[in-house]
């Protein structure tokens, strides 16, 4: 008889086409400014960090255009793109078949198909010229061929960028209807500096063209660093990339940060979405936007007028994930699903294992693994008759009650940032997790201790020293281990955190050990950026994270520069030494 698979609870990442996020906010007026036909051209900007939402506004922007023939909408995403060599044409081509394929009538879609067919054949030029000077053709076709394309075109013949703009006006004149050719932008933070220079060298060609709107998605921060690269450092650059940025996009829209009472909602879609039919999710949706608008909280309440509703059980575990959840990711939409999926699948695991927990219980101990990894261990760590005192101890530390002989002491090895953890329910004193744990404790062996022996320690203990001599030699030492041993031994590190006031020696340490092992350096990001977030990272760590000049440290340093819930000392070191870089 077949197996059935595990069931597994998991959330993809691609755009919504449903508003869980309250973004019609944005969305309306950005489709009002699109409809607005007596402005030309127009470029918008749609704004946040990583994982903000801005690729789902995006597509809710192109399904309010969905049914309208006096609208075309192009998506595009040149991150994506094949040729990174020519973006500049590729986005060009890209709009022009978008324009074709979106023509219902055969006739005005043949004149429209020969006109784009001469405006491809002026691009194709220049891509040549871009390949030859590249050197990728010069064995393919003779000195007099290269000669010709290098010659100077006259810049009204058919083979000149000068006039194109020109033609493009004359072939959207033979498409009737069209009042709008509306032309999205996804991901332009992702592109390496030429690309994204070259993707708005590639606007600009249509910003002197009627019905032209662009509405591109990125950190507008990022897309001003990659112009400022791409002109190699230059003292200006910095200043020129900011004005030719303002020059370009006429309407800067940042993304409104998620509430507590945004996040909650969010999750409680997110969850009751894996159960309920699209519409029915879809009315959901809307109740939530409908109370949202009238300043009701909480969202997800007064829902007796809908047909289905999330059970009682996910609504509390979008209650308690909100709640539990760091406010910087429970902010961040992309951080949310990531840790719901880490929850889908450590329930999965739990259930082909026979471990049998409750969904609350699971995801406070997930919380504690993921945001206080140390503590995690000291739990896991203890003998199993003593882990139900130790959590005793723990709950009563954070809540206590005044009972005579209560031990409400912290217990050794806990951070005290847990007590809003330990203090939320479930309380787990009088739970068995041993089951739990101990399949926890060999998923993530690294952090007890397991893989890690007591000469990798000392070399992390050494890492932390204030001798660079000693510093060295451990990261020397470290960087001679296996891959995996490396892993386990950074994760220890990073760990130390927990127990210090500042993150600078532990950075220093890793700084000092991806300078002998750059494999480890999206690690090492990954774990300072979980880890050492916040009032523990100081300017000293800045300097650190800024001289390792590896690209994933000094992005650390970018996102410190703009994060107002740091320190300001923090974030003015993070500026001063972005400005030392870019000008090196």
């Amino acid at each position: 008889m077949a197996i059935s698979p595990p069931t597994i609870r998991l959330w993809d990442d691609n755009p919504s086409t449903l508003d869980f996020l309250g973004f019609d906010a944005v969305v309306d007026p950005i489709v009002a400014a699109i409809r607005e036909h007596k402005i030309h051209p127009l470029t918008l900007s749609v704004q946040s960090p990583w994982g903000g939402g801005k690729s789902t506004v995006l597509k809710l922007i192109e399904a309010e255009f969905e049914n309208d023939e006096t609208c075309f909408v192009v998506s595009t995403n040149p991150w994506a793109y094949d040729d990174q060599d020519d973006v500049k044409g590729t986005l060009i081509a890209e709009i022009l078949h978008g324009i074709q394929a979106q023509i219902k009538d055969s006739g005005v879609k043949a004149n429209v198909v020969a006109k784009a067919k001469e405006l491809l054949d002026r691009v194709s030029w220049s891509r040549a010229a871009v390949a030859i000077a590249k050197g990728a053709l010069t064995f393919q076709i003779d000195p007099q061929q290269i000669a010709e394309i290098f010659r100077p075109k006259d810049p009204a013949g058919p083979e000149s960028m000068a006039s194109f703009n020109d033609a493009y006006k004359d072939m959207l004149a033979l498409i009737p209807k069209v009042e709008r050719v509306v032309v999205l932008v996804d991901d332009l933070d992702r592109c390496l500096p030429d690309a994204v220079t070259a993707t708005l060298e590639a606007i600009k060609l249509f910003l002197s063209t009627e019905k032209m709107v662009f509405v591109l998605a990125a950190d507008q921060e990022m897309v001003r660093d990659a112009i400022s690269v791409s002109l190699d450092g230059a003292r200006r650059g910095d200043i020129f990339a900011k004005r030719y940025l303002e020059k370009i996009v006429q309407l800067p829209i940042a993304l409104p940060r998620l509430s507590g009472a945004d996040a909650e909602a969010y999750i409680g879609l997110l969850i009751a979405g894996r159960s309920m039919e699209s519409d029915d999710l879809r009315k959901l949706a809307d109740h939530v936007r409908t109370r949202r608008n009238s300043n009701q909280t909480p969202l997800l309440h007064g829902l007796d007028d809908l047909d289905v509703v999330p059970t009682d059980e996910d609504l509390a575990l979008a209650t308690q994930l909100a709640e539990g959840l760091s406010a910087d990711r429970r902010s961040n939409p992309r951080q949310i699903k990531r840790f719901l999926n880490a929850f889908g699948v450590r329930e999965s695991i739990a259930l082909a294992r026979g471990v049998n927990v409750a969904p609350s219980v699971m995801i406070k101990l997930l919380l504690l693994e993921e945001l206080y990894r140390t503590s995690f261990n000291t739990l896991a760590a203890a003998p199993v008759q003593d882990r139900r005192a130790l959590l005793a101890r723990w709950e009563g530390w954070a809540r206590p009650s005044g009972k005579e002989g209560e031990d409400a002491t912290l217990p050794d090895g806990i951070d005290e940032g847990t007590k809003e953890w330990a203090a939320a329910p479930p309380f787990l004193k009088d739970l068995n997790l041993d089951p739990y744990i101990s399949l926890a404790a060999s998923l993530i062996n690294v952090s007890m201790g397991a893989q890690v022996s007591d000469d990798l320690l000392a070399f992390i203990n050494d890492l932390l020293s204030e001798s660079e001599a000693v510093r060295d030699v451990a990261a020397d030492a470290l960087a001679d281990r296996g891959q995996d041993e490396q892993l386990a031994a950074l994760e220890v590190l990073i760990g130390a955190t927990k127990r210090t006031d500042d993150a600078e020696a532990v950075i220093r340490g890793a700084v000092v050990w991806v300078g002998k092992n750059a494999a480890l350096e999206d690690a090492a990001a990954t774990g300072i950026e979980l880890h050492c977030w916040g009032a523990r990272l100081t300017p000293g760590a800045i300097v650190e994270l800024a001289n390792s000049r590896r690209p994933a440290l000094v992005n650390l340093v970018k996102r410190a520069a703009q994060d107002t819930s740091l320190h300001p000392s923090t974030q003015e070191s993070a500026r001063d030494e972005l400005g030392q870089l870019n000008g090196n």
